[in-house]
């Protein structure tokens, strides 16, 4: 049996997004409901332990072949699990294609990466981008954004000019806003702050699976207030295979819509 200190483990990203590739295995043959795969995905993006991320799927068979991903090894034939030190590289088509993602959306940072996480729609980018919006303006309130893994888009009032409002780019950091005319008065404003960022990073990881987009080369969300409040639309598309499709939820990742993937 492990340590209760070596059960209290901390889960890195990639231990998260590993255990998101099982799930996505699990759902593909009929293990998980859509409901479970959601709620589970969410979970294992928002988990601090490596024993929180076996308890999403110990209760699964996993395949030989992926039994590498696993946060916590079998210990045999069953079910069973047991710590290990560290998480082995994915094996299996499910599981590359979330770390495909995973990547896409700027998981795996090295060590030699600089303290601002290089993919925007990463949960680290997302965060810090956040941060330094707060810092540069002292809140994160916008009347939208467009998100791309390289950069962000983002439009908020200008201060005490009604009818006007700031285009701001974030690349490498906030850059200097330029103030424009034609701001509509009747624009409600999203605040940032509020987006439940493990929880749209999880759809976000899911989102190929869901979509039918498998092997998605553009990805992007835009922000803003819609018919249900404070929303994010995600948008994949595979330009080779010519698909795509998007997904709508709220800030607290409740998914309002689904539009899989078109040829």
């Amino acid at each position: 049996m492990p340590s209760n200190s070596s059960l209290r483990l901390r889960a890195r990203d990639t231990d998260r997004v590993d255990v998101c590739g099982l799930l996505d295995s699990a759902h593909d043959d009929g293990q998980l409901s859509d409901f479970e795969h959601r709620d589970r995905t969410k979970a294992a993006m928002s988990a601090r332990t490596l024993t929180e991320l076996d308890a999403l799927v110990s209760d699964l068979q996993i395949p030989d072949k992926l039994k590498g991903s696993l946060p916590l090894p079998p210990t045999g034939p069953g079910l069973g699990l047991r710590l290990r030190p560290r998480l082995a590289i994915a094996i299996g088509a499910v599981a590359a294609l979330g770390a495909v993602v995973y990547f896409a959306i700027g998981g795996g940072d090295d060590a030699d990466a600089p303290d601002r996480p290089e993919n925007v729609l990463s949960a680290p980018g997302l965060a810090q981008m956040i941060d330094e919006l707060r810092a540069g303006y002292g809140d994160a309130v916008v009347d939208e954004a467009t998100i791309y893994p390289e950069y962000a888009w983002i439009q908020r009032a200008e201060p005490g000019s009604p009818g006007m409002y700031q285009d701001i780019d974030y690349r490498d950091g906030l850059q200097e806003p330029d103030s424009r005319t034609g701001r509509d008065p009747k624009t409600v404003p999203v605040d940032l702050a509020q987006l439940d960022i493990p929880a749209v990073v999880g759809l976000l990881l899911g989102a190929p699976q869901t979509l039918g987009v498998a092997t998605p080369d553009s990805i992007h969300m835009s922000v803003e207030n819609g018919d249900h409040g404070p929303e994010v639309s995600m948008y994949l598309s595979d330009g080779r295979m010519g698909t795509s499709g998007h997904i709508t939820a709220g800030f607290d990742g409740e998914v309002f819509s689904i539009y899989p993937a078109t040829d």
